[in-house]
């Protein structure tokens, strides 16, 4: 059962948005792996979970802990879990030192998504104080 709407809401809203910039700079990057856009790479694994961390302390500025170690947990991990993913997938292409890599970043964009939803579930379930 939800008990706080307002921090569920303002998580949710602020994972999708996250989640919109980074698939957006995905797209915009497509196969392109010159060194000019790697920071556009570089977005695409901070975007959401920095976005989560801004709205769940716009909604409970006394858990800005929580959210730090939640959303830096997030953010650090998702790559690991991505690569390991695409190793599995496509081992050929995890192989490679330069490709399009596919499966990860969108490995990425799929965890980031599922966990800033479980985040805001999560937090919508706790009576905020």
């Amino acid at each position: 059962m939800i008990r706080d709407s307002r921090t569920l809401l303002f998580i949710v809203l602020a994972t999708l948005a996250g989640w919109a910039i980074a698939a957006a700079a995905y797209n915009v990057v497509g196969d392109n792996r010159n060194p000019e856009v790697l920071r556009w790479l570089a977005l695409v694994i901070l975007a959401t979970p920095l976005a989560i961390l801004l709205g769940w302390v716009a909604a409970r500025r006394d858990e800005w802990r929580l959210a730090a170690a939640c959303c830096g947990a997030l953010y650090f991990f998702t790559p690991f879990v991505a690569a390991r993913i695409e190793t599995i997938l496509t081992p050929e292409a995890a192989r490679q030192t330069a490709g399009p890599h596919w499966v990860y970043f969108t490995s990425v964009l799929a965890l980031h998504l599922i966990g800033g939803l479980a985040l805001a579930w999560w937090r919508g379930r706790q009576q905020s104080v």
